[in-house]
Parts: structure tokens; sequence; C-alpha cells
């Protein structure tokens, strides 16, 4: 019984020492995807916002581009 035992503990060491190793490359994955995910939801954030902050210039150039249009096509008609 005792050499039974004996001949089964290196198999059972060795898949303890597999399970350890797959545990801490799954625990790696998960922790990496997190930080992934937090990485891109910021930079998303900041798109958004330089997106918004760069609207409203823009929209403001827009009209005056569009005043200094007419005031072009109304010098052109002189």
């Amino acid at each position: 019984m005792t050499t039974t035992l004996l001949a089964i503990v290196p198999s059972a060491g060795a898949l303890f020492l597999f399970w350890l190793a797959l545990r801490a490359i799954l625990q790696a994955d998960r922790r990496e995807r997190l930080a992934q995910a937090r990485l891109e939801a910021a930079e998303d954030a900041a798109a958004a916002a330089s997106a918004a902050a760069d609207a409203a210039p823009a929209g403001a150039s827009d009209s005056a581009g569009s005043e200094s249009a007419a005031t072009d096509s109304a010098a052109a008609d002189r």
C-alpha cells in the first residue's frame, strides 16, 4: 500500500505544479484584459472630450467661413 502511494506522489506533485502554473497564467490574462479595458475606456473618454472640444471651435469657424464667403460673393456681384 505504501509503495502505491509513493508511486502516485510524483504524478500528484506534477499535477499540482501544472495547476499552479495554469492558474497563474489565467489570472495574469484576466488582469491584462481588465487593464486593457481600462486603457481603452480612458482613450475613448479622451477622444470624446477632444472631439467635443474640437467641435465647438470648428462650428464657430464654419459660421465665420460662411459669412466671409457671403461677403466675397457680394463683392464679386459689384
